[in-house]
């Protein structure tokens, strides 16, 4: 068994590094009801009238231990494919306008390898695009796990496949280029702003850049998009600590301090498992008030935690901006969806297919194995039993739409 030093945030903005371990153990599970908060619109739904809406969807961490990586090899083809991993989830994306993960390897070539130094066959960036992921955000602690050639060699992989990204940068002028990353959908204008708290080893090298937060850069930032004519502003966030199932305070100091400078929601990746949701009224220093929505930790979209209590899962969040008129946009319909990773054994050899599966879809799948049942029943009961404690407006999806 391992054993991992807690270590404290501190306010401000002190999310404090930790590494992504590789051979975990652990799961997540189910149901829950949400507190309520006075959120004048709480849980709207579309009205049928003119008003422009679009849907997003966020994941948590993509990653690709080293046997994930293996288990991808197919012999017969001699190539590598990770769309088995994706396959279940892509109904769900393909009816959202707008899906994003945490890039959370590089693409730095062979040899490939899994924790602690990330590198990734590029099969893995044609399946995340044709699962449906529209954008990337990459700032986060990997990105410089192959250096300076890995961290130039993923950006220009993201490049060659069309993939917008967000985070990290070639240089200067890259960063005018895609931060904020701009998403123009159905009318709308959406600013989505991407940082990670650090990153593992040496520093990225000139003139790479890397999105390492402060208070300072973030109010820049928020405040220079105020002339840029957006509609709405999120912010995703590499923070917090590693297997911490419930946010900090420097979490939610910094949650606020970007509520209160301009952000509409606040999207949380890294800790490896999930953290409360909250869909609620803000009210600013000056008395105005505003909804806003955040989500600490999505914990772990794809990865090998196998039997890691609480880290073999994770949840996304799906909601909806809808603006009428010239009528700042609101939030709408904050849901969140349990996934949970399936690993059935192979028919030929012992390497392991990985599946990212939606409860909402598998949780009566009599097909799940004994062995894996008890694991995927008690992901859902635990996470289930966290979101109906700490959630605020922000209730499961009960069935598909």
């Amino acid at each position: 068994m391992k054993f991992y030093l807690k270590i404290v945030l501190f306010p401000i903005f002190g999310i404090l590094l930790s590494q992504c371990n590789t051979n975990g153990q652990s799961i997540d599970n189910h149901n829950i009801k949400s507190k309520k908060d006075t959120v004048s619109t709480q849980l709207k739904t579309e009205k049928s009238d003119d008003a422009k809406v679009v849907s997003f969807i966020f994941t948590g961490d993509i990653m690709q231990h080293e046997l994930q990586v293996k288990s991808a090899y197919y012999e017969d083809k001699k190539a590598y494919d990770f769309h088995s991993q994706f396959e279940k989830v892509k109904p769900i994306f393909d009816t959202t306008d707008v899906v994003v993960g945490n890039f959370e390897v590089t693409l730095g070539g062979p040899p490939y390898s899994g924790y602690p130094s990330f590198s990734t066959p590029d099969a893995l960036l044609y399946a995340v695009k044709d699962a449906g992921f529209k954008y990337l955000g990459f700032a986060n602690n990997h990105v410089y796990d192959k250096g300076k050639k890995g961290f130039e060699r993923t950006l220009n992989m993201f490049d060659s496949l069309d993939m917008p990204y967000t985070g990290g940068f070639l240089n200067a002028a890259d960063k005018a280029k895609r931060h904020p990353l701009v998403i123009e959908e159905n009318g709308m204008r959406i600013a989505l702003f991407n940082y990670t708290y650090g990153v593992n080893g040496n520093m990225t090298e000139a003139p790479n850049l890397l999105n390492i937060y402060n208070k300072d850069m973030i109010l820049k930032d928020l405040k220079q998009s105020e002339t840029e004519n957006f509609d709405a502003r999120i912010i995703y966030f590499h923070w917090g600590t590693e297997y911490e199932r419930v946010q900090l305070p420097a979490q939610t100091e910094l949650a606020n301090f970007c509520f209160e400078n301009g952000a509409d929601v606040v999207i949380g990746a890294h800790p490896h498992v999930i953290e409360p949701m909250e869909y609620k009224t803000f009210t600013k220093a000056d008395g105005s008030k505003k909804q806003v929505l955040v989500a600490y930790s999505l914990g772990n979209f794809v990865s090998n935690y196998a039997t890691w209590r609480y880290a073999d899962g994770g949840a996304m969040i799906s909601f909806k901006f809808r603006k009428e008129a010239d009528k700042p946009p609101e939030i709408i319909q904050p849901e969140y969806h349990l996934i949970w990773v399936y690993r059935p054994i192979r028919a030929a050899g012992d390497l392991r297919r990985y599946s990212v599966l939606p409860v909402v879809d598998f949780e009566h799948d009599t097909k799940i194995t004994d062995e894996h049942r008890r694991l995927f029943d008690r992901f859902i009961t635990d996470s289930r039993e966290l979101y109906n404690k700490h959630n605020v407006n922000v209730p499961e999806v009960k069935k598909r739409k």
